[in-house]
């Protein structure tokens, strides 16, 4: 009779937050929020029926049985690693494998694909949509979009557009509806429902402080796990949420959202197209990057001459 696995995805987070010693880190990588890797660890924990870490004030730390395992995970995870790679075929000059953010891909790949396709004739191209970070070494991918710092060991990382935050909401809230104010300072957000991403949990704090109404407490509030989800519930006017510049130029020109206020917050990280070192020349990699590159150079052009006809 097989014997009971641990839950693969529990691993996963498991071994993310034992290389990195830190939760916040590892829900980096796997594109989940340090909540959701603690929920796994945690699940893990449950299976095995012993603590991995021991959670300090502001760190984790291993457990004597936490130690063990990890160095037992990791030999399995290279294993599984190296066994993929000696059979993996390998990719077809005909061929390529993205991984991308929803949405990225829903918004900005899927889109636009025409337009790079007329250039590649007989490209058999596969778009995978994921919040996670693909992980080169395990998934059969040739390149990636990722958010983040842009240093990934062993990757080649072009920089596609820096990453900014700033209230979007559907035209109708910039009128008074009843008892509720128009949407036209910062403070006016407290009649409104804001929507929050649980991968940015701080982003509107952070806004509000900057925008001078610090604590402001908004009438009702919504978490959702990806920009595509917000910037849905956005456009059909259950509230505001943090949308990303430049990415939302092409919404903002047709008129289905508008930033009621001037004030965009910069991130400190960017999205960046990633694939292995060692392909970084292939000529339908070049091919695509050029491609992103330019594309999301137009974003950042449309979106300079939106701001500058004030945004709305």
């Amino acid at each position: 009779m097989m014997k009971r696995l641990p839950p693969l995805l529990a691993l996963e987070a498991f071994d993310a937050a034992a290389r990195h010693m830190s939760f916040k880190a590892a829900a980096q990588e796997l594109n989940l929020t340090p909540s959701a890797i603690s929920h796994r660890v945690k699940a893990l924990e449950r299976h095995l029926g012993q603590p991995l870490f021991r959670r300090l004030n502001r760190e984790i730390r291993f457990t004597e049985a936490g130690q063990d395992y990890f160095g037992s995970v990791r030999r399995a995870f290279d294993e599984v690693s190296r066994a993929s790679a000696r059979i993996r075929a390998p990719s077809q000059g005909d061929e390529l494998r993205v991984s991308a953010v929803p949405f990225i891909a829903a918004s900005w790949l899927i889109p636009n694909l025409e337009s790079f396709l007329d250039t590649q004739p007989g490209l058999r191209l596969y778009v995978e949509s994921t919040q996670r970070n693909a992980d080169f070494a395990r998934d059969p991918v040739d390149a990636a979009i990722r958010w983040g710092h842009g240093r990934w060991a062993g990757l080649s990382a072009t920089r596609l557009t820096g990453i900014s935050v700033t209230p979007v909401a559907a035209p109708r809230l910039l009128q008074a509806r009843g008892a509720v104010r128009p949407l036209a300072r910062p403070r006016d957000l407290r009649d409104q429902t804001l929507i929050h991403l649980s991968y940015l949990p701080e982003a509107w704090n952070r806004w509000l402080a900057a925008a001078g109404v610090a604590g402001l407490k908004p009438k009702r509030e919504i978490w959702v796990d990806n920009m595509q989800q917000a910037i849905d519930a956005a456009e059909r006017g259950i509230g505001v949420t943090l949308g990303v510049v430049p990415l939302l130029a092409p919404r903002l020109a047709e008129k289905r959202l508008v930033m009621p206020f001037g004030l965009a917050l910069s991130e400190n990280y960017a999205y960046w197209f990633v694939c292995r070192r060692a392909e970084a020349d292939r000529p339908r990699l070049k091919a695509l990057r050029d491609w992103l590159v330019n594309l999301l150079g137009q974003a950042d052009s449309q979106m300079k001459q939106l701001q500058a006809k004030g945004g709305n």
